[in-house]
């Protein structure tokens, strides 16, 4: 049944009122229901009876009764019916003005019910019971408890980051759109497959002093990775497989394993990303996880899909890709990250020393087209076989990595629809066990000596073309890392990061620097894929690249990297006694290396 609304309900009702009040205030002056008289009839004097009055005053019966038209009440009569009519309709209007307050007061709870309700009497002069009754008889119970759920109903946080597109960013994956998602899973699948072509042209077809470009001449899968996010009731994990030249390339790069027992690379090689942890609702989200996690120091993603180019320059290329431990992301606004990490070391399945790496990120990204990140690392001994002192210290590790990435024109309807640029700057060292972290010092013990430092830059600016179908990349940087600790070492005669090589060694005071530069043309059809064509050009001040004659003695590698390798395959601790073994073998190093690169890259 439709309800009438109060006004209306008033304004119908007043004829209604007014007639009973009219004979409520005449009942007292007349003889009941006025008699309504022929029209023919004409009034007589007030003080004649009527037939009713005869028969009550006990006339006789049967007796003539003479006709008697309807009575009308006197002028004193009629003057006090007007007055309370009047005063009637004062009273109407009042109540038809605090009935209009009373749906003003509703509509207002139901508008904006976290805003307190008016007290009662302030609607009227009425008592406060009174009205108090009549709003609780006039408010929709519905309503009520609608208005209820609705104030005790708080507004979720927003979610970190979520209010701009930063598909733009280097090291960020473009996908816009998830293929497929669920309320337990996000998968997440991606093939990296590259043809490389070094203008020195190995003959071993081996490339060295690389994360991502490993044979010259040849189509490698690079990256082979399947899994993806788990989440459920707060609850989180991430999964993602490493299959490919990555599997075997990241973890000779990881010295830990030469530490200890158990065969650490074995147990982690085929993973890139592996941890479980827990959603809490503090703030914009706080998230506690552990396992394997990618670090992005460098700026550069592990991912090449996500990048602006495929070989990036060396501060990306000679700093992590993964760190082993906890980590912990605090948003305390949706456009902040503070990210502690507390891990084994340094790009490192186990731990070198007696202490383990601390350090931690700082995201910050307070407009859509601004993001600035800051990556602190410390207290880690990560430099295997390091002298230690009486108190058993060796070699303490610092680093920083800052990175702004700027996108300065957008303009989606143009040819040229958008540019940014990234801009990363490194400063690091090591100190105690035999190296100085500022200069070269005189040893003293296991205080002072060569500096080990690491400094580095690189700059890379970005066009899009197309409605984004179209990509080109220039950029390029440059380092000094005196000491080598960072330098990514050759695989000569199948060399690693636990057996070093004498034909490239690390050692404090040894020098090395080096710089690079790329032209990177992207094609984008649909955001799953991209074809890559890149031309490259590194320089080293040291022979440092894989020059024709390649890097693998004859006969393939011996076995024992650490040692030199005579020309007829037979180790040398010293090379000095290989004169009866044809001599020694030297691999071919360049200073420098010019190469095309082809890509095909896909995520899902």
């Amino acid at each position: 049944m439709k309800a009438v609304p109060l006004r209306e309900l008033a304004v119908g009702s007043l004829p209604v009122l007014l007639f009973a009040g009219f004979c409520f205030v005449a009942a007292s002056h007349c003889y009941g229901q006025v008699q309504r008289a022929p029209e023919t009839a004409r009034l007589n004097p007030p003080t004649q009876p009527s037939s009713a009055a005869s028969a009550r005053d006990g006339g006789t019966a049967g007796a003539e009764v003479p006709e008697v038209p309807a009575r009308v009440a006197s002028p004193a009569v009629m003057s006090e019916v007007a007055k309370e009519l009047e005063l009637m309709k004062a009273r109407m209007v009042a109540e038809e003005a605090r009935i209009a307050e009373l749906e003003a007061e509703l509509k207002g709870r139901t508008a904006a019910p976290s805003v307190a309700a008016v007290e009662p009497a302030t609607l009227s002069k009425e008592p406060a019971e009174s009205t108090s009754s009549s709003t609780q008889e006039l408010v929709n119970p519905a309503t009520k408890e609608a208005s209820a759920v609705a104030v005790e109903k708080k507004t979720p946080p927003a979610e970190p980051f979520a209010y701009a597109d930063w598909t733009w960013l280097n090291g960020n994956p473009r996908n816009k759109d998830a293929v497929w998602d669920s309320k337990f899973f996000t998968p997440e699948i991606r093939f990296d497959t590259s043809f490389v072509s070094s203008f020195n042209h190995p003959k071993d077809d081996t490339i060295g002093g690389s994360t991502e470009i490993f044979r010259s001449n040849e189509f490698q899968l690079d990256q082979i990775s399947v899994g993806g996010d788990f989440h459920w009731q707060n609850v989180r994990g991430r999964l993602l497989t490493m299959g490919g030249m990555f599997a075997v390339t990241t973890p000779r790069n990881d010295a830990s394993v030469g530490r200890g027992q158990w065969d650490l690379r074995g147990a982690y090689k085929y993973v890139s990303e592996a941890y479980g942890g827990y959603h809490f609702d503090v703030n914009h989200g706080l998230n506690v996880d552990a396992g394997i996690f990618v670090s992005y120091i460098g700026l550069f993603s592990y991912y090449n899909f996500d990048n602006w180019a495929y070989q990036p320059s060396y501060v990306s290329s000679n700093t992590p890709w993964f760190f082993n431990g906890l980590r912990i992301q605090w948003f305390p606004t949706d456009k902040l990250k503070i990210e502690p990490w507390i891990i084994n070391g340094w790009q490192s399945y186990g731990r070198f020393g007696s202490k383990p790496g601390l350090g931690g990120q700082v995201l910050y990204r307070p407009k859509p087209w601004l993001s600035l990140v800051f990556n602190n690392y410390g207290m880690g001994e990560d430099t295997l076989g390091s002298p230690s002192g009486a108190n058993g210290l060796g070699r303490t590790r610092l680093h920083t990595d800052d990175s702004v990435e700027i996108k300065y024109y957008d303009k989606p309807d143009k040819t040229l629809d958008k540019m940014a640029f990234s801009l990363t700057g490194d400063l690091g060292c090591e100190y105690g066990g035999g190296v100085s972290c500022h200069k070269n010092q005189p040893l003293v013990g296991l205080k002072g000596g060569p500096k080990q430092s690491f400094a580095g830059w690189m700059l890379y600016n970005r066009f899009w073309f197309k409605r984004d179908v179209f990509g080109l990349t220039l950029g390029g940087g440059a380092f000094d890392n005196p000491g080598r600790y960072l330098t990514l070492l050759q695989p000569i005669n199948g060399a690693d990061a636990v057996s070093g090589s004498p034909y490239f060694p690390a050692a404090p005071g040894l020098p090395f620097k080096a710089w690079d530069a790329s032209a990177t043309f992207d094609w984008m059809p649909k955001q799953y894929i991209t074809f890559r064509w890149e031309y490259g050009y590194r320089h080293a001040n040291q022979p440092y690249f894989t020059g024709r004659g390649g890097i693998t003695p004859p006969g393939g590698n011996n076995g024992l990297p650490a040692q030199f390798v005579c020309n007829d395959g037979s180790p040398d601790p010293t090379g000095a006694g290989c004169g009866s073994h044809g001599g020694l073998w030297s691999p071919d190093l360049r200073k420098d290396e010019p190469s095309l690169r082809m890509a095909i890259m896909v995520k899902f």
